[in-house]
């Protein structure tokens, strides 16, 4: 009995450091379920060495200097699943992160027969669009080279992954489309950082490597609000990099999910320190496959959404879509340039329209978004 007891007890130990559900770690869910990534802060000499006299081998090392760690990739050993490794390594080495290289996908649905332009009129926002008061950011897919349709915006990007080809390139275009195209965001600068890349078996993801090396080149870019269509599991290096950032003021706006209702919380959007974004139609009604539960801070239209990219008009729906309405009404408001995104969450209340059940709720948060005064 006493050695049952002990393997019990040492299965959940294994699931406590992965910090959630075993699902976690699901070939599904994982870039190389032989891969390892550990963040150390300063020399990462110390970490390699003793991996390595481990058994692991050393894939790559990248520096995050504004989030003030190390990002260093390893082969894990033959006979080792990744729980064990980041176990292992975390009691070789005290104070480091280890975590699975964990993929997140884009939270928006194959484009619909019809659709309508109510998204500006619901939210209230004007035609002739607003100027943003802080530096935007963009974590998506890389823009195409050419985009006619981004009004005055300008474009700085970087990307963080292998060149994909034109015709991939088309989400992160559309999410452009809604926080800097026309009657949105005026003459301001977007920075992008292009993350998500499509795999040989047509896979479209985003790494979690790729994902904190975006965070730390927009904190090099001084980027105060952080537009993030992507969704997967918990991960406990990007809370470590993104919980850096939001504590040196950077406010991440996140989709909450398209995997229903009854889906677990997904993230980032989960984290509590970003704002989670759900989809309401043009009726109030929350979009069909949206994540619900007390993550949920604010809902934004997010279904038969018109969007531009290099080929046109298109029409999205999802949280993704919805995700640059707060996005914007964020970055537009004067009034909280100087808030936290505690205090942003926090001050909420004041700028959206109570659509579901009093107050706070599951499927709505705080309520439907409007436009900051100054673009009303």
């Amino acid at each position: 009995m006493s050695r049952l007891i002990g393997v019990l007890l040492g299965a959940l130990l294994l699931t406590a450091c992965v910090g959630s559900r075993p699902s976690t770690v699901a070939r599904a869910d994982v870039r190389d379920a032989r891969e390892l990534i550990v963040m150390v802060a300063g020399a990462p000499d110390e970490l390699i060495s003793n991996a390595e006299n481990l058994g692991y081998a050393t894939r790559s090392v990248r520096p995050l200097e504004e989030l003030g760690d190390v990002l260093v990739a390893f082969t894990i050993p033959e006979g080792l699943s990744i729980p064990e490794a980041i176990v292992q390594i975390e009691e070789a080495v005290p104070g480091v992160t280890a975590g699975a290289h964990h993929v997140y996908r884009l939270q928006a649905n194959p484009f619909t027969a019809s659709g309508a332009n109510y998204a500006n009129g619901l939210i209230g926002w004007r035609d002739d669009g607003c100027r943003a008061v802080r530096r935007v950011g963009l974590i998506d897919k890389a823009l195409p080279q050419a985009h006619d349709h981004l009004a005055s915006g300008r474009v700085v990007q970087k990307s963080f992954v292998a060149p994909q080809p034109p015709a991939n390139a088309e989400h992160g275009a559309q999410m452009a489309s809604l926080l800097i195209g026309a009657g949105r965001l005026s003459d301001t600068v977007l920075y992008s950082a292009g993350v998500v890349e499509e795999s040989r078996a047509g896979d479209t993801t985003a790494g979690v490597s790729a994902i904190l090396e975006a965070v730390n080149w927009l904190a090099t870019q001084d980027v105060e609000v952080v537009n993030i269509s992507l969704a997967g599991p918990r991960n406990k290096l990007l809370n470590r990099g993104m919980e850096r950032a939001a504590d040196d003021g950077m406010i991440f706006v996140a989709a909450a999910g398209n995997q229903g209702a009854s889906a677990p919380p997904q993230f980032p959007a989960a984290f509590p320190y970003v704002v989670a974004v759900t989809a309401v139609d043009s009726a109030l009604e929350v979009y069909d496959r949206a994540v619900q539960g007390a993550q949920i801070d604010v809902a934004a239209p997010g279904v038969d959404i018109l969007v531009q990219d290099s080929t046109g008009t298109r029409i999205l729906s999802g949280t993704s879509a919805a995700t640059p309405f707060v996005t914007a009404s964020i970055a537009a408001n004067s009034g909280w340039k100087a808030l936290s995104v505690e205090e942003v969450k926090e001050d909420l209340r004041t700028i959206t329209r109570d659509i579901g059940a009093p107050g706070q709720d599951d499927v709505f948060g705080q309520g439907l978004i409007q436009a900051p005064a100054a673009c009303r």
